[in-house]
């Protein structure tokens, strides 16, 4: 079964330079954590960059406005965080307001 699993370090050519270009937009001290590399990997495969991308400033925004202190890839993997933060939608204008 193990010699099905893709590792990241091993692909080359353009996918390495999108995979490194996405993962820019990670917190430095979120960079190397292993198992948010493999799902940026495989959800990059799967969306494309331009969703990935849209995806995980989303992600982050959420988790910085409800001060969330933990791992990136915690914060991701979570559906109950994202439902339980305090600030995600008070901060947010209505729709419609000028």
């Amino acid at each position: 079964m193990s010699d099905k699993i893709i590792s990241i370090e091993d692909q080359e050519g353009s996918f390495q330079m999108i995979f490194q270009r996405v993962m820019r937009m990670v917190p430095d001290r979120d960079k190397q954590d292993k198992k948010l590399q493999r799902l940026i990997a495989f959800r990059l495969r799967i969306d494309g960059e331009a969703a990935i991308s849209e995806y995980l400033i989303k992600k982050i925004k959420e988790a910085i406005k409800c001060s969330y202190r933990g791992g990136l890839y915690d914060y991701l993997k979570d559906d109950l965080l994202e439902k339980t933060c305090l600030g995600d939608k008070s901060d947010d204008p209505p729709p419609g307001a000028a």
